[in-house]
């Protein structure tokens, strides 16, 4: 719960960065496509899991500012043995660089930067994680690039990928550690 308020705490500092052209608020939603990386094995056949992103936004505008979101978002993977359906789902909070090239009609930009990750659920259903000594809070890398079309209120498209940093500690059959979450998530958004 101590993670939620310093998540709204940094959305409370948004305005401070939300400034010049193609700058200000937003909400976003999207698909997220889940998967983590690691040299063992899951016993099954294992499949990423699929879900959705959804959230909001605050950039500055001009040629380079900063970002500062909050998404929920789906990942992990599943197996076809039911004792090892790893979805997750976090409160993202990446603060990025930004860098745009401003016109009247469509902005291209891109961004790169660090993202906390706050794990809100483990499980599908009524099944839960098993605790395996897994971290409750993650780091990650995030770059990504998109269109944002002025003509049309600020409506953006994106592409963003998500490279996990911290070990989530998923026991296998083969394997104990190096466990990160890798994800891409496709956006669309809107700004006010």
């Amino acid at each position: 719960m101590r993670h939620l308020w310093l998540a709204v705490a940094a959305l409370g500092f948004a305005p401070m960065v939300v400034q010049g052209q193609d700058g200000g608020f937003g909400i976003k939603g999207g698909l997220s496509y889940g998967n983590v990386s690691n040299g063992g094995a899951l016993p099954g056949s294992v499949t990423q899991r699929s879900g959705f992103a959804v959230g909001v936004s605050a950039v500055s505008g001009g040629m380079m500012g900063f970002g500062i979101e909050a998404l929920y978002a789906q990942r992990g993977v599943t197996s076809h043995i039911a004792a090892d359906r790893w979805h997750l789902d976090y409160l993202d909070i990446p603060v990025y660089v930004r860098l745009a090239m401003p016109n009247t009609v469509v902005t291209p930009f891109a961004y790169v930067g660090p993202q906390a990750s706050f794990e809100l659920k483990c499980g599908a259903g009524s099944f839960n994680c098993p605790d395996t000594g897994r971290p409750k809070a993650i780091f990650a890398g995030v770059i990504g690039a998109g269109l944002r079309l002025r003509q049309l209120h600020g409506l953006s498209i994106e592409g963003r990928y998500i490279y996990g940093l911290t070990d989530l500690k998923l026991s296998t059959v083969s394997s104990s550690s190096s466990y990160q979450t890798r994800s891409f998530l496709l956006l669309a958004g809107i700004g006010f």
